[in-house]
């Protein structure tokens, strides 16, 4: 631990004949944020190769290609990180840059016709990049006639938002059944736990959508919902269940922060997604969803997103989740109005006659 804390953009000195830091000038600006600095390196094998002022910020072994930084090269308040980074990968690492969008677009659609085949896929599509993505991605796949485009509305949107969806998806010839579920939402129910500390398999119902308060518990009741009307769906378009599939648009951050399975057995819960909840979990074990963006992060979606041929306006939207308001709007246990506002209002009622009187 040293007295001088680094927590900013800084000029350090580097030396470039080291591999990492090839092609790099002798100052590069980077970013630093550390209160503890390495004090000595090992005699034998490692030494200094960059410095801000007296404190060490990198170190390196060439011959058994062992390096540190005390800087982080992956953000972009440091100039030059993609080189370092580049340098790392491709000349030290010996890595070949074949991991391209182009080249997992490919991969996606393989493993989208392969698990297919010749059944029907059912999308539920909220009108966002992921399940957008997504639903073109199987366009891109598998015939025309095999894709059936739902988006369900849940009565939490935003303004126009389903009648904006729709009409962005015709442009693309995409052909969308909506889907009016509000009134299915708002009284939406699900299982769940006993209690959080409750271990065994027994589980109750939950409130209604509309009476709980619990963003975790409305996730679920939603993710569950959305699943109970596509089953719904399949059932009024006379298609046999076991010969459709669901798919939707699943990212790697939403399996990671759900703590699924998919991602990691060792993940903790951060918030359940309303694409990962215990009934679409059910499915997937039966083989039954596709999600073939489940190893794309958010920016990575919008690049496969431009391959694909979607609309800027598409593309780059800004996030709103299937949940929309329902989760964003936290309630409470009793109408706040409720509370006090007779007393409150008395009160109001006595300052604005005061106001009135000594005008």
């Amino acid at each position: 631990k040293k007295s001088v804390e680094k927590d900013g953009v800084f000029s350090i000195s580097v030396d470039n004949t080291c591999s990492l830091f090839r092609g790099l000038q002798k100052e590069e600006i980077v970013l630093l944020t550390h209160g503890d600095s390495v004090d000595k390196v090992a005699v034998i094998g490692f030494k200094v190769v960059a410095r801000s002022g007296n404190i060490v910020a990198g170190i390196a072994n060439e011959s058994k290609k062992l390096y540190g930084a005390q800087f982080h090269p992956e953000v972009g308040l440091t100039e030059n990180g993609k080189v370092i980074l580049k340098n790392f990968l491709y000349d030290i690492a010996g890595c070949s840059g074949t991991f391209t969008v182009q080249n997992r677009e490919l991969e996606c659609i393989r493993e989208i016709r392969e698990r297919v085949g010749t059944s029907k896929v059912l999308v539920l599509l909220s009108g966002g990049v992921d399940s957008t993505v997504c639903t073109a991605l199987l366009n891109r796949a598998l015939n025309q006639d095999q894709v059936i485009a739902v988006h369900i509305d849940n009565g939490f949107m935003r303004k126009r938002e389903s009648q904006s969806v729709e009409e962005a998806l015709k442009k693309l010839g995409i052909q969308v059944k909506v889907i009016n579920a509000a009134h299915s939402f708002y009284n939406g129910t699900t299982t769940l736990p006993i209690s959080d500390e409750d271990r065994t398999p027994r589980k109750r119902i939950s409130k209604t959508l509309n009476m709980t308060t619990s963003p975790e518990e409305k996730r679920k009741i939603i993710g569950d919902t959305f699943v109970k009307i596509a089953n719904e769906v399949i059932g009024e378009m006379n298609l046999k269940p076991e010969e459709v599939f669901l798919a939707q648009g699943t990212l790697r951050p939403d399996l990671i922060e759900s703590a699924s399975l998919v991602a990691s057995g060792k993940a903790e819960l951060i918030k359940t997604h309303h694409n990962d909840t215990e009934l679409i979990r059910k499915l997937r074990e039966e083989g039954k969803v596709i999600e073939p963006l489940k190893d794309f992060h958010k920016d990575e979606v919008r690049i496969l997103g431009r391959e694909l041929g979607l609309p800027e306006e598409i593309v780059s939207r800004h996030p709103f989740p299937g949940p929309g308001l329902a989760i964003r709007v936290i309630c409470a246990e009793e109408p706040y109005i409720c509370k006090d506002f007779p007393e409150t209002n008395n009160i109001l009622k006595i300052v604005a006659d005061f106001s009135a009187s000594v005008k």
